[in-house]
Formats: structure tokens, sequence, C-alpha cells
């Protein structure tokens, strides 16, 4: 098939400079989009760099030629836009419609995929209807449709093709008749061995948002709690400083080191000297229920044990990779990390082999197929 995809896009070098925590978003689809072309559709992809909206970012973010998108495996056009309180949905929506109406005569699209279907994105729709190609939006966040019993979300759907969810919960109770769950795609991280646990303090990594929908507030709330000596929680993401309270128990707290947002190599790093890595998203906070804690996928890559929340995004099938807290709270979320730490080797080991032989099958490619399957069944309703 010939696809335009159409979201945020942002190469490596610039999520460290960028004022918006869009790390996992953008990483999530540069490995969809390259699963695409590795099973033989080709991808152009249209998107804008994402921002916090002025003051605390850009009044103006400008279009870039290509040399940012080699990392995309597609080719790519970013987009202009003006990066101003409510102006900047209008402008978004706007600019979104321009590059999707080029993106169609240009590249003669079978179909056209977005990243969501929010209002900024609805001038992709606009041009899909427009030119009678068909729209696929992946939900991969929403507003909790709980709020006003989907009605948004079917407003802003209405002239989709069909929906693909990443979250489990959506998938299921989504008020649309064609819809397709999206597999899992994981990409191992070729990493050194860690040394033993025996000669080093125990280190927990958290690598996300600084932000209370992350959850990280209640992982620093926990390391008091924790019943394991010595044990350190190191910090890395966009967003540091930007929530006074956080800031001051990542501070305060004794133990805490805040990294801020690190480069890729050293995220690998300090991966492959963690003992565990931590998802504490809040469960009852709504958009987790629309989405799936890429974070998850991220960290499977690094055959690492991991501690993570069970948000309605996350599906069955993750019992066996990944070890549950009991609950959000500060004292389940130690609880957990501690049961971790006390593992034995042996008991180690096999958990990871779990883990390696369940990314070996989580390929993008295999990801990527089942999506085109599911759309090229749309494409001849």
């Amino acid at each position: 098939m010939k696809i335009v995809w159409a979201g945020p896009l942002q190469c490596e070098d610039a999520l460290l400079h960028g004022t918006a925590p869009h790390p996992a978003t953008m990483r999530w689809q540069r490995m969809f989009v390259g699963g695409l072309r590795e099973a033989g559709h080709r991808v152009r992809w249209i998107g804008h760099e994402p921002h916090r909206t002025w003051p605390w970012g850009p009044l103006r973010v400008p279009s870039s030629g290509d040399a940012h998108h080699q990392q995309t495996h597609a080719e790519g056009t970013q987009i202009a836009y003006t990066n101003l309180g409510r102006l900047r949905t209008h402008s978004l929506h706007s600019a979104y419609l321009t590059a999707t109406q080029n993106a169609i005569r240009e590249a003669r699209p079978d179909v056209i995929v977005s990243y969501n279907a929010d209002r900024w994105i609805q001038g992709v729709a606009a041009a899909s209807i427009a030119a009678t190609v068909p729209w696929v939006p992946l939900i991969l966040e929403c507003r909790d449709p709980l709020i006003d019993d989907w009605r948004e979300f079917k407003q802003q759907t209405e002239h989709a093709r069909g929906a693909a969810f990443i979250s489990y919960w959506a998938f299921v109770n989504a008020p649309i008749d064609r819809k397709h769950l999206l597999s899992a795609a994981v990409v191992p991280r070729q990493i050194s061995a860690p040394r033993p646990a025996s000669v080093i303090s125990p280190m927990i990594l958290y690598a996300g948002a600084h932000s209370r929908d992350g959850g990280i507030d209640r992982l620093v709330a926990a390391v008091p709690l924790l019943k394991t000596p010595n044990v350190r929680l190191v910090i890395t993401g966009q967003g540091k400083g930007l929530d006074p309270q956080i800031t001051r128990a990542c501070e305060t707290t004794p133990g805490v080191e805040d990294l801020g947002m690190v480069p890729e190599s050293r995220l690998v790093e300090l991966a492959a000297t963690a003992t565990v890595l931590v998802n504490p998203r809040p469960i009852d906070y709504g958009d987790n229920r629309t989405n799936f804690p890429s974070k998850l996928l991220d960290y499977l890559s690094f055959k690492r044990p991991i501690v993570s929340t069970r948000t309605a995004g996350i599906g069955p099938g993750y019992e066996d990779l990944v070890h549950f807290a009991a609950s959000d709270t500060p004292l389940d979320i130690a609880t957990a990390i501690d049961e971790v730490l006390g593992l034995s080797d042996q008991e180690r080991s096999l958990w990871m082999q779990r883990v390696t032989a369940a990314i070996d099958r989580m390929t993008p490619s295999q990801a990527a197929s089942d999506l085109a399957g599911w759309i090229e069944s749309l494409l001849v309703v």
C-alpha cells in the first residue's frame, strides 16, 4: 500500500532540546513506520514538532527539511504552525489540512493513517473526505471518553473508515464497528550484561515524563517505604523542574537522582545497570483508559525486570512479563519493588527467558503487517 502517515514528527536529537514530553510517542511511531516499510509498504510522513505552548515553548515552530527525517524510515514533511494558546489548534488544523492535500496530490495514497483523531488532526480528516481517500486514525490516547459517554470520540471519528487502538480497554469499549487492537511491537536493545547485583547497590530506573499522570510523584513517595536497603531511584525524561512539588520531592528524598532528559545512549547505559524498571502510572487517571503505557514496551526492549501498575489499557498476556503492583499507592508500589528485588538469580533468569521469548514475537514488521492486513480489509468494503 501507499500510506500517508500524519502525526507528531521529531528526530531523536531534537527530543533532547524539545519542550514537550514526547520521546516514547516519537519512538513508537518511528518503530511502527519502520515496520510498515519493512513489510513492503511505502509511507510518507507529515507531522509537526511538538512543543509546550508559548511562552514555555517557541511562538512559531518552523517547518524543516528532510535532514530531520533520516531516522523516520519514511519520506517526511515537517509542518510549521503558530504555538499560541487556542490559536495553536486552529493553526495545526490548517497546516495538516494543507500538508495532507499536498501529500494526496503527490503520493496518491491508498489510505491516510493519523496519530489520534484530536481537533488538530481533523484537518487530515477534512482533506481525506474531500479527496475520497479512506482515513484511519490510530487512537493512542484521547480525553477520557466516560466524561461525555464517548460523544466527542464519535464526532471526531464520524468519517473514519475504521479506528485502531493501542489500549485494550478502548478497543473493547469504543462504540465503533470497524476496529483493530494494535499488536505490541518491541525492538530489543543490544546492551552489555550488568554487574552482579550482589556487588552493587540496587538501582531502580524511571524513564518518562516528570508528571503526575505518569505517576512519578507516587514513585518518589514509595522510595522511603522500601524495605530493601540502599536502593537508588534514577529518573530520566522530559519536564524536569516544571512541577514544583515533584521537583522538591526529588531534591529532598534520599536516594533519588533526577537526571532530566538524557541521550538514548545514556539511557541504554542506565538500563544496563538497573535492577528494576518502574512504570507507576495512576490507575484512575482517565486518560490512562485509552492509552497503553508505551514505556512498558520500551522497558521490555532492555530485558530487565519491570514493575508496573495495572492500568486499564494493558490487556491480557503481560502477567508473565511484568510484575504488577497490587494498586497505585506508594506503599503497594514499594512492596512490588521489594518483591522483585528479593528474587533469586534463578527466578530472575527464568523471568528474562520468558521476556526474550515474547519480544522475539513482538517484531515491528509483524505488528505493522497485522495493521496493514486489517486496513486492506477495510479498503474492499
